[in-house]
């Protein structure tokens, strides 16, 4: 069964992410039904980053010494109260690791036009409002890209630069947070 699973990762890494994009879009959008949001996209990235967290979690577990899980199972635990107790725990930098690296990809990977916001509306369920995961959204990389390639904006310059604060000081609370959690 694990080579089996292996072998479908592997698979699913060698996927250009056009055509994890394409699966996303016939399963979330199509099938599903939850058309061009928030929740399709991060389903799809989820998809595309599977692989890599896969390969992280099993690294970071399998460098747990084996000693460490004998010394669980000598002390009288199970096998899974071992591997929840002793070896995870043990494993946690590694793992949270792998989310960050993961989570770093998504944060550029993906994109699309914004609707037009009311934000007077705070109902989650209207794909007006901002708090809603089933609008459609852009990443801070789409738009800055959006706003220099467009020039429809008087101040793109100001505006890119001002979207490229923002997403750097995202991405450095995100991974100071990240390690903070880790430790």
């Amino acid at each position: 069964l694990t080579n089996f699973v292996r072998t479908c990762i592997e698979i699913l890494s060698s996927l250009p992410s056009v055509v994890v994009g394409l699966f996303g879009y016939l399963i979330f959008v199509v099938q599903f039904q939850y058309g061009f949001s928030i929740l399709s996209g991060a389903l799809a990235l989820t998809v595309f980053n599977l692989p890599q967290m896969t390969r992280t979690v099993e690294d970071s577990l399998r460098t747990v010494h084996h000693t460490q899980r004998e010394a669980g199972l000598a002390l009288g635990l199970s096998r899974w109260e071992t591997i929840l107790h002793v070896v995870v725990p043990e494993a946690l930098p590694g793992i949270v690791t792998g989310i960050v690296l993961a989570s770093g990809r998504i944060f550029g990977e993906a994109g699309q036009s914004a609707p037009a916001l009311n934000w007077s509306n705070w109902n989650p369920l209207s794909i007006s409002s901002p708090i809603s995961i089933f609008r459609q959204a852009e990443t801070l990389a789409v738009h800055i890209w959006k706003v220099n390639s467009e020039g429809t904006t008087p101040d793109a310059t100001a505006v890119s630069a001002g979207s490229a604060a923002v997403l750097l000081i995202f991405i450095l609370i995100f991974n100071f947070g990240a390690r903070r959690l880790g430790a």
